[in-house]
């Protein structure tokens, strides 16, 4: 029995401070971030053309080649706006500027007043799920700083734990409660995450 809950504990802490969890969500982050340059170079492209240069000029100063209408080639643009879908709405945005004639620098700077309230939004929800992340962590290391400080004071809660009846029961029983909060803390911030982005 003593087995049992030694290895269920061992599995708690694991679940509850694994690094793989980690490293998605930073994953996450940095994928999306190349985004927060594209309002930058929205407004490059915008500078250039309130100053008087064509579109085929504005969008080669910063890297991006374009067909004969001045409109951005798709495979091009991707390297001055990573994300696909924001490609795909800038380039959507000229080729509505070259078919009617309307000026373009408007049209890109409110695309890129749009990707810098998204991106700024994004940031704002990080901000505020960074508090119950932190809070899910610390409440997960606190059975482990329980049981040091218990040894620490000479309680010896490892032989209350490990030595069957209603301390192994508790050990269990924490354990499990502690993987189940862990896991639901992490479910109310994916939901949390997912209904902003929506």
């Amino acid at each position: 029995m003593t087995i049992l809950a030694a290895v269920l504990l061992g599995a708690a802490v694991w679940v509850a401070t694994s690094r793989p969890r980690r490293r998605a969500v930073l994953r996450s982050t940095t994928d999306r971030r190349p985004v927060a340059d594209a309002p930058l170079t929205l407004a490059r492209v915008c500078g250039h053309l309130r100053a008087g240069a064509p579109p085929a000029s504005a969008w080669a100063r910063v890297g991006v080649d374009t067909d004969a209408f001045g409109v951005p080639l798709l495979g091009s643009i991707h390297a001055a706006v990573p994300d696909a879908s924001t490609a795909r709405a800038v380039r959507a945005g000229c080729l509505v500027a070259a078919d009617t004639g309307a000026p373009l620098a408007p049209v890109l700077g409110q695309v890129g007043e749009a990707l810098a309230a998204a991106a700024e939004a994004d940031d704002d929800r990080e901000a505020a799920l960074a508090g119950p992340r932190t809070t899910a962590r610390v409440l997960a290391w606190l059975p482990a700083l329980g049981l040091v400080l218990g040894a620490a004071l000479g309680a010896k809660p490892l032989g209350v734990l490990l030595g069957g009846g209603l301390g192994t029961a508790a050990l269990v029983g924490g354990g499990v409660l502690l993987v189940v909060g862990y896991r639901w803390t992490g479910v109310l911030v994916r939901r949390a995450r997912a209904a902003g982005a929506a």
